[in-house]
């Protein structure tokens, strides 16, 4: 399977693929579908991406957790400057950050590492580097370190239940100040589970100079050894709706962890769900709902329904207002980049060897 990732061209199509070049939503399909008039779809269509409701599909790319199978999140003390932004929104391990006061610390950064070596030299890197400061003037991070061998539940679309809920519930009939309907919603859940896109091979081959039936058979290969997922849209920022709070919770379980985890994998509000074992707690969970006082509500609704089995529970209520700008897609195009800038390097090494 590395192989395939050692081939110029599927370094080169996936560079296209995972950044949406190539991939589009497919206006005959969802009006089909829809039973509207092509115009009305799009003209719907171009609210939702200029609003920023949704983003343009995009191939995700699924050999990111093989690549980096340590998904760490860490809680830092990080200058307020735009050296340290820039670090925060440029560096290849980043897949998320936050502006979040909690104790000592300001800033909450989720990231993906090979092991945990690369981790701490990544750590070390950084102050040697001069991308953060050293101890001397800030306090140490505290970092929560999970494999991505444990992820239970990764459904990164799976709000948009909530979000229609909320909607029919009259709870807001606004998203990002658009006023939404029942045909907004109606194109959003054929998007953001894949439906209604479409790759324009054509204009693959076009740009990589190769034949058509090769893309075609490239793409279905990269799928078939999960490379790449099938093509979807996906909300702007990580794993949450629009204007929706992001709830990262250490759980402890202290029995019904099986019942209990199954029944948080069908829960709409849960898209990630990960096995631990960080001190007491057993189970991280990142969830997303309108208001705070929904997910106390929600919280404990579960302790009532199992009883004496939810032990110490922590918190971290993420705002939308308060994330970084980092593209969803960033980790993934660098390590197609960093893969391609390697192959380039071990082509010269021959050349120069024959």
């Amino acid at each position: 399977m590395s192989d395939l990732l050692n081939d110029e061209l599927n370094l080169n199509l996936l560079d296209f693929m995972c950044s949406g070049i190539g991939v589009e939503v497919n206006i005959s399909e969802l009006s089909k579908t829809l039973k509207k008039h092509r115009n009305t779809i799009k003209n719907r269509l171009n609210e939702l991406f200029e609003h920023n409701i949704i983003n343009k599909p995009i191939y995700p790319f699924l050999w990111l957790y093989k690549e980096f199978p340590l998904f760490v999140v860490t809680r830092a003390d990080l200058p307020r400057d735009k050296l340290t932004n820039r670090f925060i929104e440029e560096d290849e391990h980043i897949f998320a950050a936050f502006f979040h006061k909690e104790e000592e610390y300001n800033t909450l950064l989720v990231e993906y590492h090979k092991d945990i070596h690369s981790y701490q030299m990544w750590r070390d890197n950084l102050v040697k580097d001069g991308k953060i400061p050293s101890r001397e003037t800030r306090y140490p991070s505290d970092a929560l370190l999970f494999s991505n061998k444990m992820i239970v539940k990764y459904d990164p679309s799976s709000s948009i239940d909530v979000l229609e809920k909320n909607f029919r519930e009259k709870h807001h009939t606004e998203i990002e100040g658009y006023a939404i309907d029942e045909f907004s919603f109606d194109i959003l859940k054929l998007l953001l589970n894949g439906k209604g896109i479409r790759t324009n091979e054509n204009f693959l081959a076009k740009k990589l100079n190769v034949h058509r039936k090769t893309i075609e058979r490239r793409i279905a290969i990269l799928l078939k050894e999960k490379i790449v997922g099938y093509p979807t849209c996906r909300f702007p920022k990580f794993i949450v709706p629009p204007d929706y709070i992001l709830v990262f919770s250490l759980l402890e379980l202290k029995k019904q962890n099986d019942s209990i985890l199954k029944i948080m994998h069908d829960d709409p509000h849960i898209p990630l769900i990960i096995k631990a074992g960080t001190g007491r707690y057993n189970v991280f969970l990142a969830s997303n709902f309108y208001k705070i006082r929904n997910h106390l509500k929600w919280q404990e609704d579960y302790d009532q329904r199992f009883p004496d089995s939810f032990g110490a529970i922590k918190n971290i209520y993420l705002s939308p207002g308060m994330t970084f700008s980092i593209d969803q897609q960033y980790v993934s195009l660098m390590i197609i980049k960093n893969r391609k800038k390697r192959l380039h390097g071990r082509k010269l090494v021959d050349m120069m060897k024959t």
